[in-house]
């Protein structure tokens, strides 16, 4: 409290703010008021406090247990000058709207940066019959503390040995809660924040950034004549059965239907089966792996005769990582009295089925149908017609695909004129299937997040979006003493480069 000041002479508005101007909810009372003035403030000073104790028997005294603060009261006497009785009753309309007020934020013009919070309790008499009068007010404090306008913020960095920590310093007289904001520069699974006085942990500390998985892989395509040419060596690859076929005849392409198709421009000679044939080595998966124990080769053919003494064969050889015979389908025509040709599958280098039908322009195969040869473990699928002709061989369970084999050949000395009038490849892809890899799983904690922990009300926001389910069971919102309390801050190991982690806290004092 300060020393009366009689200010009868002169107008308040016409001098500085009193020392202990009062300012409610961010407003002094003198600048809202012409002629209002504080005179004195009491209350602001020690406060009570009350003490629990235990009498035991008849010894002298008693046994302290604990003591609490008590809350306290705030006492503003104040001066108001006015013109009238009209200006008298406007002006203390003012005053009361402006002290009605519930739970205020009360700041002293000697302390602006400490508030109380108050609600007005108590009001004095002023003098009858008079304009300028003199009178008090009481503003009752549940919380007898005041604090810091401002918050304090201390940003954590890197200790010695590589914990996040930032070191809090309370100057108050008491012990604060502490609220966090933490943001994240990758991915995190957790965020555990430690001190002496407690730790609060939020999400799962053994949540994982990836886990094996299994994908399906296309480790290579063509979709025209120029990429077969361009991406099989042409001259090398596997015959059926692995027969010696010969292969010193030519590939060329033809144009139809909106398609560059692979076609066989030159049989070659030979006594028997003889053409073109190119092979293509598979690559290394995404993991760098090559062979694929499990995959699925599809393409389109076109084999369709126009005359019935026609011949010819095309086939697709998957070899394995000893260049034998894995798996093979193809398609034959050596009769040359009727209109015939047999769809063949091969596993291994023996033959599982055989499907008759007739070329002709309304077969399966006519402008090119899709055919699939897909291995899963010892499961052997070939799909054609639209069915689907299935042979296991736990032989070749383990087994490995590392080459592809494309080839059109004809018979003996049939020679190109008498050769399937279409017998074309149009697209080919291999993929390889269940090929292994870390699948990368999102995280509680995306790149760029915000975690605000709210240290008074225990409160967990992320984005701005209430959160408390991340708060693992048994954290302790801990608050901190006077004095300087070190904080550590954890997270995820592959949270690299780790979040931005930053402390704030309230001061407070009697």
């Amino acid at each position: 409290m300060y020393n009366f000041v009689d200010t009868t002479a002169g107008s308040a508005s016409s001098s500085a703010l009193p020392a202990e101007a009062l300012q409610i909810n961010g407003a002094y009372i003198e600048n809202e008021i012409e002629g209002y003035r504080t005179l004195y403030v009491l209350g602001r000073e020690l406060t009570e406090a009350e003490i629990t104790e235990l009498q035991i028997g008849q010894m002298d005294g008693s046994e302290y247990r604990n003591s609490r603060i008590v809350s306290r009261s705030i006492t503003v006497g104040y001066q108001l000058l006015t013109d009238s009785p009209e200006d008298f009753r406007e002006k203390f309309n003012a005053l009361n709207k402006i002290l009605n007020q519930k739970e205020a934020k009360l700041i002293f013009a000697d302390e602006p940066d400490k508030y109380f919070i108050g609600t007005k309790s108590e009001v004095g008499d002023v003098k009858e019959g008079q304009l300028n009068v003199t009178g008090e007010f009481v503003l009752y404090c549940c919380d007898p503390y005041k604090y810091a306008t401002t918050e304090k913020s201390f940003q954590a960095s890197a200790n010695a040995d590589g914990i996040l920590e930032a070191i809090i310093v309370n100057n108050g007289t008491e012990e604060v809660p502490v609220s966090y904001e933490i943001t994240h520069n990758h991915e995190n699974g957790f965020l555990g924040i430690v001190s002496e006085y407690g730790a609060i942990q939020l999400g799962k500390i053994d949540e994982v950034d990836a886990a094996p998985a299994q994908k399906s892989e296309v480790l290579f395509r063509c979709d025209s004549a120029d990429e077969f040419l361009s991406t099989f060596t042409v001259g090398e690859g596997i015959f059926d059965k692995n027969q010696n076929h010969g292969r010193d005849g030519t590939f060329g392409s033809v144009s139809l239907n909106g398609r560059q198709w692979l076609a066989l421009n030159s049989v070659g000679t030979g006594s028997s089966w003889h053409g073109a044939i190119a092979k293509k080595d598979l690559p290394a998966d995404s993991s760098g792996v090559t062979g694929a124990k499990n995959f699925t080769c599809q393409y389109t053919m076109w084999f369709e005769t126009g005359k019935v003494p026609q011949t010819g064969a095309i086939e697709v050889v998957i070899g394995d990582s000893v260049g034998k015979q894995l798996a093979s389908m193809h398609i034959v025509k050596s009769s040359t009295n009727s209109n015939i040709c047999s769809a063949v599958f091969q596993v291994g280098s023996v033959e599982k089925g055989r499907v008759k039908y007739e070329p002709g322009y309304w077969s399966y195969t006519a402008k090119g149908g899709v055919i699939k040869i897909v291995k899963t473990g010892e499961r052997f699928e070939f799909h054609f017609n639209g069915k689907k002709y299935s042979y296991s061989d736990s032989s070749l369970k383990d087994k490995e695909a590392y080459s592809v084999s494309v080839s059109e050949i004809q018979y003996s000395n049939r020679g190109k004129g008498n050769l399937v009038t279409h017998m074309y490849f149009g697209y080919l892809y291999f993929q390889k299937d269940n090929v292994e890899y870390l699948k990368d799983i999102p995280n509680r904690y995306p790149e760029d997040s915000v975690v605000y922990v709210d240290g008074e009300a225990g409160k967990v926001y992320v984005d701005g979006i209430p959160s408390q389910q991340d708060e693992v069971k048994g954290s302790k919102y801990f608050k901190v003493p006077p004095g300087e309390t070190k904080v550590q801050f954890y997270y995820s190991d592959f949270s690299d480069p780790p979040p931005t982690a930053e402390a704030r806290i309230r001061e407070a004092f009697l």
